[in-house]
């Protein structure tokens, strides 16, 4: 019996953002995403991710590709985000609307919506990036900062929902203390939570009321510590002038240290595979739009904002110590050359001010992601954390 390979929930949703919400068609370009006339709080959505190469033979499929797999089917890469209309327009006619033309289309809108991103042009879409939890980030902007309250408004969800939200306020009680938080990239910081937030709607849209604990502890970088030093291409030791193993410490250490936590991925560990940062799994999803070096910077702020509590750290202090605030973040290429991206950090340090640098994080390949992946799932006893 013959199936379709429809997209997941989450190819569907990345597509839409890849598109900016708006409809890829040549000439369109209409808002798929707005207000509902249900209520004064709803929104609806009337885009669809529709297929590049049909996801199932038979007659009517249009495209269909039989040297293609089930997983490339259900690929991003054979996604197109359309308005309903349109959607079902080029199914009427794979003349028109070869794969080979809707592929350029689709990488001819997304160029034109990452130039409106980042000229500010594009309606709807924020003021930035929230994170919930490390399982929720949204577009919107916080219109309420109190000493112990910050209250976000909610526009658009680039990973979860509002069920899982509301999932995470309902089991907010028995969750690990390090997911017990919300992020801000316009602010350049986070929190971590004191109690459960509370969400409610206005005329706006959801309103997410969370009450905070205090700023997490940073220290000073002259106290940072130190360690040996490494090469920053190679990570090898080195001599000093003196013969012996080099060492850093506080300053001079800080872009060793960055660079190293940097340099871990999430699920890279397979004793702590929820340790690290989510370059990886970010650069494979939004790799080619102007979403992913804001969802990259966003996860800095997490290392720079948030004590780590697991069993991998256990430390009252941030991952990265003394960095105050996030500044910005640039990916300086998305392309890795022998397994390393060049990223440009800048930092409210503190103890120094305002600290900037160049750095190259070690990226690894998505063999090497599947193979960890595949050892943990057949010894799922050796995560620690």
């Amino acid at each position: 019996m013959k199936t379709r390979d429809d997209f997941p929930q989450k190819t569907k949703r990345n597509v839409a953002m890849r598109a900016g919400w708006h409809c890829s068609l040549i000439g369109c370009g209409k808002s798929t995403a707005g207000p509902s006339e249900e209520s004064s709080d709803s929104f609806t959505v009337i885009g669809e991710a529709a297929h590049i190469c049909g996801a199932a033979s038979g007659p009517g499929s249009r495209r269909y590709d039989s040297s293609m797999t089930s997983a490339e089917r259900k690929s991003i890469d054979n996604a197109i985000w359309l308005c309903a209309d349109h959607a079902r327009m080029i199914d009427r006619d794979e003349v028109t609307y070869s794969a080979d033309e809707l592929r350029a289309m689709k990488r001819q809108h997304e160029e034109s919506s990452g130039r409106d991103l980042r000229l500010g042009k594009v309606q709807g879409i924020g003021a930035g990036l929230l994170a919930i939890g490390p399982d929720i980030i949204c577009t919107g902007d916080i219109p309420t900062i109190g000493e112990t309250k910050w209250v976000l408004h909610l526009k658009h969800f680039v990973t979860g929902d509002i069920h899982e939200l509301a999932g995470f306020i309902s089991t907010f009680s028995g969750a690990l203390l390090e997911h017990k938080y919300i992020l801000s990239d316009e602010l350049g910081d986070g929190r971590l939570l004191s109690q459960a937030p509370t969400l409610s709607k206005d005329r706006n849209g959801y309103l997410l009321s969370c009450p905070l604990a205090i700023s997490a502890r940073r220290v000073d970088v002259k106290n940072l510590g130190s360690d040996m030093a490494m090469q920053p291409d190679t990570n090898d030791i080195y001599l000093d002038s003196k013969g012996n193993i080099a060492r850093v410490s506080g300053l001079d250490y800080l872009p060793q240290k960055v660079r190293s936590l940097l340099s871990m991925q999430r699920g890279e560990n397979v004793f702590a595979p929820k340790a690290g940062v989510r370059f990886f799994e970010y650069l494979e999803a939004f790799k080619g739009t102007p979403w992913l070096p804001l969802l990259m910077k966003l996860d800095v702020i997490r290392q720079a904002a948030i004590p780590d509590k697991s069993s991998f750290r256990d430390s009252e202090d941030t991952p990265l110590r003394c960095v105050t605030r996030v500044r910005g973040f640039e990916l300086l290429s998305e392309t890795p050359v022998d397994q390393r991206l060049p990223v440009r950090v800048d930092f409210e340090v503190l103890g120094h001010g305002r600290w900037q640098h160049d750095l190259s994080v070690y990226m690894p390949t998505r063999e090497q992601m599947n193979e960890r992946a595949r050892l943990l799932a057949e010894r799922p006893s050796l995560a620690l954390s």
